[in-house]
């Protein structure tokens, strides 16, 4: 269908929410782990029993994406939370922060 009315380019968003409703009728919690670098095996798995605690669900995927300008420390989002603990975060606040007492 997509090809007869040339909608190719809507294939990877087709198959992306098909992805998501798979995962949400099987009880599938996806989480994204942003960090300056690669995640190591070891860190990967406490992440993820981490991830499986908080959501209180044994099946838990878990996306690593790399973004360098955040520096350090990570950026987790399960769902609609979110929790930034980045280095960049960090020194936004503080620049919040120096602002108001100025």
């Amino acid at each position: 269908v997509l090809v007869d009315n040339k909608r190719t380019s809507l294939l990877s968003n087709v198959a992306k929410s098909y992805i998501d409703l798979y995962n949400e009728e099987q009880g599938v919690k996806v989480a994204t782990v942003i960090t300056a670098i690669p995640l190591s095996s070891e860190l990967e798995s406490k992440v993820m029993e981490k991830v499986k605690e908080l959501t209180g669900s044994e099946k838990v995927t878990l996306k690593n994406e790399i973004d360098p300008t955040i520096i350090g420390g990570f950026v987790l989002r399960v769902g609609d939370i979110q929790y930034n603990a980045s280095i960049a975060n960090q020194f936004g606040n503080l620049k919040r922060e120096f602002s108001k007492s100025i």
